[in-house]
């Protein structure tokens, strides 16, 4: 006499959590090995010149693995446990590492917007583009420490725009 249906649906649930668990125990495996030769360098005993390589010639994607490399470096940083990646799964470990990244990139942005504005000359122009940081810091070393220099060009500037205009400006 052979097994009901309902004893049938247990047995394979019981295989399938079993399974997963296993999954997820290889996977923690995968990712403290694929860390300790990437940190270590054991990747150039082979002839390897790069982590990158030496994974290319594993059955493992480039994405997945530098995927174990960043949760297992979540783990030795302490900000992530090997118990929360059992219970959560890799997928869900995955997602929150991804956003927690976004909202850190988002933090580190500046939130003042860029500013926009045209040259007269191609010359300053390619000056200014090809040194857009340098720009920005003389601008802003101009604004907070000299200030009267500032406002002497902006009353130039003004002087000649009433000029243009044929206006009498004070």
């Amino acid at each position: 006499m052979g097994i009901s249906e309902e004893e049938e649906y247990e047995n394979y649930k019981h295989a399938l959590k079993k399974s997963m668990v296993n999954d997820i125990e290889n996977k923690i495996k995968i990712m403290e090995i694929l860390y300790k030769i990437k940190s270590k360098k054991l990747y150039r005993i082979d002839g390897h010149v790069s982590f990158k390589s030496f994974i290319e010639e594993f059955l493992i994607a480039r994405t997945q693995a530098y995927l174990y490399l960043k949760i297992y470096e979540q783990v030795l940083k302490g900000n992530l446990s090997i118990k929360e990646i059992r219970d959560k799964g890799m997928i869900e470990i995955y997602r929150n590492i991804k956003s927690k990244e976004v909202v850190d990139k988002k933090s580190i942005q500046n939130s003042i917007k860029p500013l926009r504005f045209q040259l007269k000359r191609q010359d300053s122009y390619d000056f200014y583009k090809s040194n857009a940081k340098f720009t920005g810091y003389l601008l802003d070393k101009i604004f907070s420490s000299d200030k009267d220099y500032l406002n002497k060009i902006f009353k130039e500037y003004s002087d000649l725009n009433c000029k243009k205009q044929g206006k009498t400006c004070k």
